[in-house]
């Protein structure tokens, strides 16, 4: 499995401990904090449980998003204070509490509880939440609550936890030692179970990816004999198409190019595809108009463009309105709910064709938000490397420099 997962914190301990959990299990999942996909959100943890507050974390990010969601509640459960902290760890100490209040309080509450009485265990639920199911994992470290905060690692209340075992803190541990044993560690263990499951069906990406795609390279290398008029390039391309499928995915390719290349350049490429098929596949009809409808195209454009954009929509969204309000509106009803969130191809597959029509012709600043909005929807480093190979191949090596350049960026800032 290669995706992107958005972890719905603005805390990068949380999210680097669970990159390199997923990765010890064989997880091929990059991981973003909700931060970089929509920006800080505030959600209220109305829930009583662990898993009703992870429950309303993934979900509120997913329907943000449209992305496979993880959230992650967990808290420390001290048996001499009738399970608290509890839900409330993370706000044990009030309402502008910090990781060093808590510990500060906790040890006052505890400073007469003997030795005996300072058992403790840390739960971690975690919720995933993608376009077709919700999953639960748990796990539970029992320990106890010390004297005295040992330890520069970690984060939260792990200074003062030591579990069933050790004579050392998860705050004195390694990462590797903590990831072992904590309660995150087997509460990703369990989820990393059921998601390899998943990979399996196919559950977390739309049915065809870039990577399984034996046409990939085509649709690349179309997007760019489209944007650049290269119309020998485009009939050698289009000499491969042998299946309605294909023809099909060309179609979508070749009409979205209209976005970026312009309708004449759209036209001609189209009407080289419509040739072969008249001639290739005389039975077949390429992709039918959608029916018309102003109100579907901005709800599903306001949909897809958040999701590319991720948390840089709304100044973006502000920016056009000061320069062109109607730019504002094509963009949303025409650009992405007319033509960019059509059936047919997958989003991913979309957005890699228009970064290489962009590369192709030199548009620096729409093609970070392009290569950033790949990796939004679910591009993977893979995915990328092919499209930079396909510039290099078609473009020559100023085209591929700034499509490098511009991942660069994004993964400087992501």
């Amino acid at each position: 499995m290669t995706d992107t997962i958005v972890i719905a914190t603005g805390n990068a301990h949380k999210v680097d401990e669970l990159q390199a959990l997923f990765a010890r299990h064989g997880i091929d999942a990059r991981l973003i904090p909700m931060t970089a996909a929509i920006g800080a959100v505030e959600i209220e943890e109305t829930g009583t449980t662990f898993e009703e507050n992870a429950f309303i974390k993934a979900r509120t990010i997913h329907e943000r998003t449209g992305l496979p969601v993880i959230a992650d509640d967990s808290g420390l459960e001290v048996d001499a204070l009738h399970g608290a902290p509890g839900v409330y760890s993370a706000r044990y100490s009030g309402p502008d509490a910090t990781d060093a209040s808590n510990r500060t309080l906790l040890l006052e509450r505890m400073k007469d509880v003997t030795e005996d009485g300072r058992t403790a265990r840390f739960r971690c639920v975690l919720c995933y939440i993608d376009g077709y199911r919700t999953l639960f994992s748990e796990g539970t470290s029992t320990g106890r609550i010390t004297d005295m905060e040992r330890g520069g690692g970690g984060f939260g209340y792990d200074p003062l936890f030591m579990a069933d075992g050790e004579t050392r803190t998860y705050a004195e541990m390694s990462p590797e030692d903590k990831q072992a044993m904590s309660h995150r560690g087997k509460a990703a263990a369990r989820l990393c179970d059921s998601l390899s499951r998943l990979d399996t069906e196919r559950l977390l990406h739309d049915d065809r990816t870039p990577e399984a795609s034996v046409e990939y390279d085509h649709l690349i290398r179309a997007a760019i004999a489209a944007a650049v008029n290269d119309s020998g390039l485009l009939r050698r391309v289009i000499a491969d198409v042998v299946t309605p499928d294909e023809a099909d995915d060309l179609y979508e390719v070749l009409l979205q190019s209209y976005l970026f290349a312009g309708f004449p350049a759209a036209l001609d490429s189209l009407t080289i595809l419509a040739d072969h098929v008249r001639t290739a596949l005389p039975d077949h009809r390429l992709s039918p108009a959608e029916p018309f409808s102003v109100d579907a195209f901005r709800e599903r454009g306001q949909a897809l463009c958040r999701k590319v954009y991720g948390n840089v929509y709304d100044r973006m969204m502000q920016r056009l309105d000061t320069i062109t309000p109607d730019l504002r509106s094509w963009m949303i009803v025409e650009g992405y709910g007319k033509t960019l969130s059509r059936p047919g191809l997958p989003i991913v597959m979309r957005e890699l064709c228009v970064v290489a029509m962009l590369a192709a012709l030199g548009r620096t600043t729409q093609l970070y938000s392009h290569v950033r909005g790949a990796f939004l929807v679910g591009a993977t480093d893979t995915d990328m490397q092919r499209c930079v190979d396909v510039v290099i191949e078609e473009c020559g090596n100023d085209a591929a420099s700034i499509l490098l350049t511009a991942w660069n960026q994004v993964l400087e800032r992501m």
